[in-house]
C-alpha cells in the first residue's frame, strides 16, 4: 500500500510535529521532528493506524493543492486578447506579497499591511490600492495560496446595456412567458403576437381617455430569449409531460465513469431482505434494518458500509462516509477475528454521488461535505439507473446472501404467502452476526472474484491503481467524528450528564468541564451559584458509548464516556430506545393499567379511613382521661434514720406542664439587650407597698430584746411560750 504523501508534509502526533523527509521503497516513511534533530521511521501501516484512533493528523504542503486548485473555476476576462490594467498587476502583487508572508484578515491588520506594501514606480503612480474588504475577498476568491495568475486579476462586472424594459412590460413579458409553457401546442410566435396585441391594446386605451402611453412591445428575438432562459424542469414537465422533463433535465441512466480510485463514489441505502432478532432466547423481533454502502466507481470495491435501524437521516450517511474515511483493516480484524481477507478499501473521495432524499439535500450535508473537502451530486429523483453500481451491488448481495439467510426476504410478500413462508417466524440472526457476515461477503467473496463491469477482480484493481496514484484520507477524522449526531441540550453536574435514560461521567472529564464552564454559567435571579450548567451535546445515533460536550472555552467538544460501557458499546440509540420499549411492556403486562387505577383507590380510601378511625380513638382517650379527675398520693412510712422508702413514681413527660414543647432558648443579641434594660429599669424603679402584703399594726412587740433573748437561750421552739 502506497498512500498519497510528499516530502514536506508535517505529521502532528503525540510527541510532536514531524516532517516528511523521504518515502523507502519499501514504504516506509522517515520522519524528522521540526524543531529538534530527532528522526523516526514509521511504517504506513502504523500511521494509519494511529490516524484511524485519532492520535495523529496530516497537514499537507502547498503544492499538494495545485492539482486540486487546477480545477477550479477561473475568472477569466471576457477577452483574452485586452491588455489588463495597473489595478489588475498591483492586486497580483499584493496578493503574492500576502502568500510570502500572510497577516491576520481583520480590517486593521488588512489596511496596514497594503499600506505598507511596496509597488513599483510604474504601479505607485496609478494612486490606487485596493480596500480591506476588496483585498479580504480577493485572498478568498482569486484561487488559493501560490497560484494567483495575472489572468484572473481583472474586472469581473459583466457589462450591460444602456436601455432598460418599464416594469409593466416586464410583468406583461413574465405572463407571457407562463402562457406559452402552459399548454404544448403553443409556438414562441404566437407568444410574440399575444404580447403584441396586449401592448397595442393598452396603449390605444391610454390615448382614448387622454393620457400618452410609451409601452414599447419588445422585439421577437427578446421574447424568444426570455422563453429559452425561463426554462426548467417545471415549465418543461407543464408543457411537454414529466418524462420528456426527465429525460432534458436528468442525467443518463448509464452511470458515471472514473479513472481512478476516489475519484466518483456512490452511496446509496436499502432495506435488507432479512430480518433481525435481539436474542435468540426472547424471540424479540427487531425487524428489517437499512444499509447503507459506500462503493468506488473506479474499482467496485466497497470503501464503507453501515447497518442500522435509524429511519433515512443525515447521521446514517455521515456514518457511512466516517466509515469510508476511515482505516478499518484491524478495526474489523479486532472485531471479527474469523474474517480470512482483510478491509484495505478506505480514502477521502473527490465526488460523492447520493440520493435525492430530504436527508441528502440540506444544507447541513453540503456544509459538512464542504468542511472535508468533498463535492457532492445528487442523483436525479426516481432514476435509480443512475447510481446503477450500486445498486447492482445490492442485488448481488441479495442473491448471494441475504435471500440464504434464515429469516431472508427471496421473494414479494404476495408469493411468500402464497407459498406458506413467513420470514418473521424463521428470523434467527443477531444484528453482529448479520454484520460480520456481510463483511465475509464483501471481503472474501464479492471483492475476490472477476467483476463483469470492469473486466477485472476488484481487489486486484485497488492495489494497481492506488500503488500509481496513491490514496487521499482527511488529515484529522476527529473533524467528521463531531460532525456526526445528534445535536441536543443537556445539563452538566458533578455527577457528569444524563441522557435517554444513561449516565455520562468521567471524573477527570467533568472535573475539568465545570472548571471551564461554571464560572460562565448563566445564574439569572439566584443570589447563589449552581452547581449545575446547561451544555450542548453531541450524541451518535450509531453508538451510545460516548457523547461530545461542546466546551465555550476551548471551542472544541469533549468527549464523555458512558458509565455502562459493556452494555452500551456499539449499541445504538434506536436499539436501546426498543429496549426501553419492550421493557415497559413486559412492565404493563405484569400490572395493567386498570389494575394500577384501581390499587391507588384502594390506597387512596385506607388512608382517608385510616384518618376517621385515628380521629374516633383520640376523641374517646380524650373523655377517659377527663372523666378520672381525683390524684391518688402515696406515702412512705418512716424510718429511724429519717429516710423513707423508695416511691415509684412516672416519669414526668406525661405530666409536662409544657405539652412536650421545645423550652425557650438563651437570648442573643437584641433580644438580650432589651431583656437585660428592661429588668435593670424594673430593679431600678422604687417599689411600691402592697397593702395585702404589708405586716400588719395590731402585731407589735413591747420588748423585742427580751423576745430575742428568749430564743436564743430555748433550745427550740416551745409551744407554750
Amino acid at each position: 500500500m502506497y498512500l498519497r504523501l510528499s516530502v514536506g508534509d508535517i505529521v502532528s502526533c503525540l510527541k510532536g510535529d514531524y516532517e516528511l523527509k523521504q518515502v523507502m521503497p519499501d514504504g516506509h516513511l522517515v520522519l524528522q521532528k521540526q524543531f529538534g534533530h530527532e528522526s523516526i521511521f514509521m511504517s504506513q501501516d502504523e500511521l494509519l493506524k494511529q490516524h484511524a484512533e485519532r492520535q495523529l493528523r496530516v497537514s499537507r504542503r502547498i503544492d499538494y493543492w495545485r492539482d486540486r486548485a487546477a480545477s477550479l473555476k477561473a475568472y477569466t476576462p471576457r477577452d483574452p486578447n485586452v491588455e489588463l490594467g495597473p489595478k489588475a498587476k498591483i492586486r497580483q502583487l499584493l496578493l503574492v506579497q500576502y502568500d510570502k508572508s500572510p497577516v491576520a484578515l481583520s480590517d486593521k491588520s488588512l489596511k496596514a499591511f497594503i499600506r505598507d506594501a511596496d509597488l513599483p514606480k510604474e504601479l505607485e503612480a496609478a494612486g490606487w490600492r485596493p480596500s480591506a474588504g476588496t483585498f479580504r475577498r480577493d485572498i478568498r476568491n482569486r484561487t488559493e495560496n501560490g497560484l494567483r495568475p495575472l489572468a484572473i486579476m481583472g474586472r469581473r462586472r459583466k457589462r450591460s446595456s444602456s436601455a432598460r424594459m418599464s416594469d409593466e412590460v416586464s410583468r406583461l413579458l413574465i405572463k407571457c412567458v407562463h402562457w406559452y409553457y402552459a399548454a404544448r401546442n403553443r409556438t414562441v410566435c404566437e407568444a410574440y403576437d399575444r404580447l403584441k396585441i396586449v401592448v397595442d391594446e393598452l396603449n390605444l386605451r391610454a390615448r382614448r381617455y387622454g393620457r400618452i402611453s410609451r409601452l414599447t412591445c419588445p422585439s421577437h428575438e427578446t421574447v424568444r430569449n426570455w422563453i429559452r432562459r425561463c426554462e426548467n424542469y417545471d415549465f418543461y414537465k407543464k408543457k411537454f409531460g414529466e418524462k420528456e422533463a426527465r429525460r432534458r433535465y436528468s442525467g443518463a441512466g448509464s452511470g458515471r465513469e472514473a479513472k481512478r480510485p476516489l475519484d466518483v463514489v456512490m452511496i446509496d441505502a436499502t432495506p435488507m431482505d432479512a430480518f433481525v432478532i435481539v436474542d435468540p432466547d426472547t424471540g424479540n423481533v427487531l425487524g428489517r434494518p437499512t444499509l447503507l454502502v459506500a462503493i468506488d466507481v473506479c474499482t467496485r470495491m466497497i470503501l464503507g458500509t453501515f447497518i442500522t435501524f435509524e429511519p433515512p437521516s443525515i447521521y446514517s450517511v455521515m456514518n457511512c462516509i466516517k466509515n469510508a474515511l476511515t482505516w478499518k483493516k484491524e478495526l474489523v480484524a479486532q472485531k471479527f477475528p474469523d474474517l480470512r481477507k482483510p478491509f484495505v478499501a478506505f480514502g477521502c473521495p473527490r465526488l460523492i454521488i447520493l440520493d435525492n432524499g430530504l436527508e441528502n439535500v440540506g444544507s447541513s450535508m453540503q456544509d459538512a461535505l464542504r468542511d472535508l473537502g468533498i463535492d457532492v451530486e445528487w442523483a436525479p429523483i426516481k432514476t435509480p439507473e443512475f447510481k446503477t453500481y450500486v445498486e447492482r451491488f445490492f442485488g448481488t448481495l441479495n442473491k448471494g446472501l441475504l435471500h440464504k439467510l434464515p429469516g431472508g426476504v427471496s421473494a414479494p410478500p404476495k408469493q411468500l404467502r402464497e407459498q406458506g413462508i413467513d420470514p418473521r417466524k424463521q428470523a434467527c440472526m443477531t444484528l453482529d452476526r448479520l454484520e460480520e457476515l456481510v463483511l465475509q461477503f464483501i471481503l472474501e467473496v464479492y471483492q475476490c472474484r472477476p467483476h463483469r463491469g470492469i473486466d477485472d477482480i476488484p481487489l486486484m484493481r485497488w492495489e494497481e491503481l492506488t500503488r500509481k496514484y496513491g490514496i487521499d484520507f482527511i488529515d484529522d477524522l476527529r473533524r467528521i467524528d463531531d460532525a456526526c449526531g445528534y445535536v441536543k441540550n443537556a445539563t452538566l453536574t458533578r455527577d457528569g450528564i444524563k441522557v435517554e435514560g444513561l449516565r455520562f461521567h468521567d471524573r477527570d472529564i467533568v472535573t475539568g468541564l465545570l472548571a471551564d464552564l461554571l464560572p460562565a454559567a448563566p445564574r439569572g435571579r439566584r443570589r447563589k451559584a449552581s452547581n449545575s450548567v446547561p451544555v450542548k451535546i453531541k450524541l451518535d445515533p450509531g453508538d451510545i458509548s460516548e457523547i461530545r460536550v461542546w466546551n465555550s472555552v476551548t471551542s472544541s467538544y469533549q468527549p464523555l464516556p458512558n458509565e455502562q460501557q459493556r452494555y452500551s458499546r456499539g449499541t445504538s440509540l434506536w436499539f436501546h430506545r426498543h429496549l426501553k420499549k419492550v421493557a415497559l411492556q413486559k412492565q404493563e403486562g405484569f400490572i395493567s393499567e386498570d389494575e394500577r387505577l384501581k390499587a391507588r383507590r384502594r390506597l387512596v380510601k385506607s388512608i382517608e379511613n385510616a384518618g376517621m378511625i385515628d380521629k374516633c380513638k383520640r376523641s374517646r382517650l380524650v373523655s377517659q382521661i377527663s372523666s378520672s379527675s381525683s390524684v391518688e398520693i402515696s406515702y412512705a412510712p418512716p424510718r429511724h434514720d429519717g429516710n423513707a422508702t423508695t416511691v415509684e413514681v412516672s416519669p414526668g413527660m406525661e405530666n409536662r406542664a409544657d405539652g412536650g414543647e421545645k423550652p425557650a432558648g438563651f437570648l442573643r443579641g437584641r433580644a438580650a439587650q432589651a431583656r437585660a434594660k428592661k429588668k435593670r429599669e424594673k430593679s431600678d424603679a422604687p417599689r411600691q407597698k402592697d397593702p395585702a402584703q404589708a405586716p400588719s399594726e395590731d402585731l407589735k412587740l413591747e420588748n423585742p430584746q427580751a423576745f430575742m433573748a428568749h430564743i436564743g437561750n430555748s433550745d427550740g421552739w416551745d409551744d407554750d411560750a
